[in-house]
């Protein structure tokens, strides 16, 4: 599709930090993972200084786990269809992440609300990005919402997870237009482009701050 559409991004990219040793991140995704495989690129190409320890997906056919397979990043798959079981099903996502030593989750399409008991044992660390301009849209229909809705920008957010969905501190938007020949196709893949450029200077940018130990005592 045609890229050439306007578009503003705040706070203005920058150059990415440099970490050595890399930064040590776990992605969690439910879907394609198309934001994931953004990461892979840009860490293959010594861009984003990353290292992306492991992948866990909660859904068996998560086309996320073939971009996983084909670079050989450790993967697992964790369901947890009980709701009545969810402790069991946060432990074992925690339990993986420590195995792996991951200093930031990065959720990129995960369609789980996680508990204050997640939350909490990862306190400002980890980040979600979302397909609106928060605090606008929060929840899972947030592009067929602002179409039907008649708005006339959306965009995309990455923001710190905290107990409300979608509620987090802010750490970087991305605004564009909506065109009255939009449909939710296109405007997906308009936001898809955005994400891509606002989730890993994000995670860049969270890093240092954790890296600086500014985190401790946000």
């Amino acid at each position: 599709m045609d890229q050439s559409f306007n578009y503003i991004i705040s706070p203005e990219i920058s150059e990415f930090r440099r970490f050595s040793p890399k930064l040590k991140i776990g992605v969690l995704a439910s879907g394609n993972g198309t934001n994931f495989q953004e990461l892979i690129n840009l860490s293959e190409k010594g861009e984003l200084d990353i290292e992306i320890k492991v992948l866990i997906t909660n859904k068996k056919d998560a086309g996320c786990i073939k971009r996983a397979e084909n670079v050989g990043i450790p993967y697992k798959i964790i369901i947890g269809k009980d709701p009545t079981k969810k402790e069991v099903f946060e432990k074992e996502i925690i339990n993986t992440l420590i195995q792996y030593d991951v200093e930031l989750i990065v959720m990129a399409g995960w369609m789980k609300i996680v508990t204050p008991f997640f939350i909490n044992k990862f306190k400002n660390k980890i980040i979600n990005i979302h397909p609106s301009l928060l605090p606008a849209y929060k929840g899972g229909s947030a592009i067929k919402e602002s179409l039907l809705n008649g708005s006339k920008i959306t965009g995309c957010s990455v923001h710190f997870v905290e107990e409300e969905v979608d509620s987090g501190y802010l750490i970087m938007q991305a605004a564009l237009s909506i065109q009255n020949d939009d449909n939710i196709n296109t405007l997906t893949k308009k936001i898809q482009i955005l994400e891509h450029k606002i989730l890993p200077h994000s995670i860049s940018n969270v890093g240092f701050l954790i890296r600086s130990n500014f985190m401790e005592s946000y």
